[in-house]
């Protein structure tokens, strides 16, 4: 196996064009055009130059130049804190989607989501208008049901513990199939 020579001379036909981000061998005569600032360069000037590092300092990728939505996102945040601890709002949530598993093929899922979107309590916002008949095996299913729960108030084992409260006869488990703030 032979070693390749980084600096072997380009063909006649061949030249290295180069932007800010990235270097590209093309055909002379090749009609694309890099945007950008693109220029064509020599063979010789394959090497990347040390006066291009100092440029890069001045250039801002993430767009952090805008110090004044910096600070309006600032007060709306002090502000929505505020309103959190004056009582006004009841703090984060979350959506949490439970898998609830019977204990036999007979358990009527449909009744039991019914049953379960009933349950009112202050740390939960509301149940999702829609829930899912999973198959898991050999003619059994398991509901998927979500709710938004506030996190100060409400969390996954107190969700579990209100549903298997009423219907734990029913029910062989309560596992979490996703959760995520909103």
């Amino acid at each position: 196996m032979s070693e390749t020579n980084y600096d072997a001379p380009l063909q006649d036909n061949v030249e290295v064009r180069q932007t800010e981000l990235f270097s590209a061998i093309s055909l002379k005569d090749d009609p694309a055009k890099f945007e950008g600032g693109a220029k064509p360069a020599a063979a010789s000037d394959a090497k990347p130059a040390a006066t291009e590092e100092e440029d890069d300092d001045d250039f801002d990728l993430f767009g952090d130049d805008d110090e004044e939505a910096e600070k309006a996102l600032a007060e709306k945040m002090a502000a929505e804190k505020a309103a959190r601890k004056a009582g006004k709002g009841k703090g984060e949530r979350s959506l949490i989607v439970l898998e609830v598993k019977p204990y036999d093929a007979e358990t009527d899922l449909e009744v039991l989501a019914k049953g379960i979107k009933k349950f009112e309590h202050e740390g939960i916002q509301n149940w999702g208008k829609e829930h899912k008949l999973l198959p898991v095996a050999f003619g059994i299913k398991k509901l998927a049901i979500s709710a938004v729960v506030y996190d100060d108030l409400m969390g996954v084992d107190g969700l579990s513990d209100l549903i298997e409260e009423k219907y734990g006869d029913l029910i062989q488990s309560i596992d979490v199939q996703a959760m995520s703030k909103v």
